[in-house]
């Protein structure tokens, strides 16, 4: 999405992609409403949630300073640095602190309301004296020579209706979902209400040649519908598509093909959640995960593996290009090497999930979708090259922060 914009702008395509996939490493974790979080509490019984995503996104904010900084070098090497110095801190201050507050309690909108505020912040900073004028950079690296040609498609009739809409409508949708979620999980008799219909299916005590039990339960990982973000999402979509409906915004599109374009959108991570989650569930079950864990603490000191904690995860999300399917993939084999090693979990998994939120800077099927979005044929090697001195460099800062933690934890 963004991408597409940025060339609208002037910004050479090469360029569209590299800077959103740098730019939004920060909030894959707690974004898209903590899904990779949840991914996470899927595989894994996390002992500590609180001191886990405090230490997440202490990692995030780091990366999410370097994000700003790389960004403007980019743009214009060192004058672009100074000139861009007040907004990557003002608002690398509100996405890191307001993530690092809100994420051991409400993860579900620990990305989305600091990003939100940061769009108000920004539109701040452009009436002040810092950017009310144009740039001192010249002939910047990343933008293209010349006036831009007006490209795209001839406006439609809901085009036409959306220009006119007024900002804070624009935002509806975005209200009602945080308002759903302050009202589900932030009072507590209705949270305690609503989380008593659960959806599960019986599972009996297994133990396997390994001597690993897996107890019985009722309800086997139960599903929450009333409580679950998912559902939030979904009504707050409905409410929003109702309502603009309703008022001549949306005059053409179909309730249906809006639910078509979603499951279509929908499909990989549908499928990384089919294919991975029983995968990861299998192997913890039936104790390979903890026969891999103990090889590894075998042969790696625990300042070592907390080193190599975020570039596990790294690993895990270039080979699947997912935060998700990272989390799902390797959670089971973070939490049991820092068991064996007798180390934080909490440094081990924050380390997992973190890295895997700065790789998705360089995953193939994000920077695909990148340069398919801006039609830049064959530019994936050149993206990739790009992007990797950041994820590279910021992984290596996050697994110093992660060998420090495991001397407080």
């Amino acid at each position: 999405m963004t991408a597409p914009l940025l060339v609208a702008v002037g910004v050479r395509p090469l360029w569209a992609v590299v800077i959103p996939l740098i730019g939004h490493c920060w909030a894959n974790t707690f974004g898209t409403l903590a899904v990779a979080w949840s991914g996470l509490q899927l595989v894994v019984t996390i002992q500590d949630p609180v001191a886990t995503a405090i230490l997440a996104a202490i990692m995030l904010l780091i990366a999410n300073v370097a994000a700003g900084f790389t960004i403007a070098w980019l743009y214009g090497r060192g004058q672009g640095v100074r000139e861009a110095l007040p907004a990557v801190l003002i608002v690398s201050a509100i996405h890191g602190l307001g993530q690092l507050a809100l994420a051991p309690f409400l993860p579900t909108v620990a990305a989305f309301v600091p990003a939100t505020l940061a769009v108000i912040a920004i539109l701040w900073l452009a009436r002040t004296d810092w950017y009310n004028g144009p740039s001192k950079v010249e002939h910047s690296p990343v933008m293209e020579e010349g006036e831009q040609e007006e490209q795209g498609q001839p406006e439609s009739e809901e085009d036409r209706a959306a220009a006119h809409m007024p900002l804070w409508l624009a935002f509806l949708p975005y209200v009602l979902l945080i308002a759903l979620i302050i009202i589900v999980l932030l009072i507590p008799p209705v949270t305690r209400t609503l989380e008593q219909f659960e959806v599960g299916l019986p599972f009996p005590e297994l133990t396997t040649g390994y001597g690993v039990t897996t107890d019985a339960e009722d309800a086997y990982s139960a599903f929450a519908p009333l409580t679950h973000p998912g559902t939030f999402l979904l009504v707050s979509a409905l409410v929003a598509f109702g309502f603009f409906r309703a008022r001549g915004y949306i005059k053409t599109t179909r309730i249906d093909d809006v639910f078509v374009d979603t499951i279509k959108t929908s499909i990989p991570s549908a499928m990384a959640l089919l294919a991975l989650v029983p995968l990861a569930t299998v192997m913890d079950g039936s104790g390979q995960i903890q026969e891999l864990a103990l090889g590894i603490a075998s042969v790696a000191s625990a300042p070592v593996y907390a080193f190599l904690a975020p570039l596990i995860g790294s690993l895990g999300a270039f080979m699947t290009s997912s935060n998700l399917s990272s989390n799902i993939l390797f959670g089971s084999l973070q939490q049991s090497t820092a068991q064996a090693l007798e180390i934080s979990q909490s440094v081990a998994l924050a380390g997992q999930t973190a890295g895997a939120a700065v790789a998705n800077s360089m995953a193939p099927g994000n920077v695909l979708l990148g340069i398919g979005a801006v039609g830049l044929t064959g530019g994936t090697g050149d993206v990739i090259r790009r992007t990797v001195i950041y994820m590279l460099a910021v992984v290596a800062v996050l697994g110093l922060v992660a060998v420090a933690a495991i001397y407080i934890l």
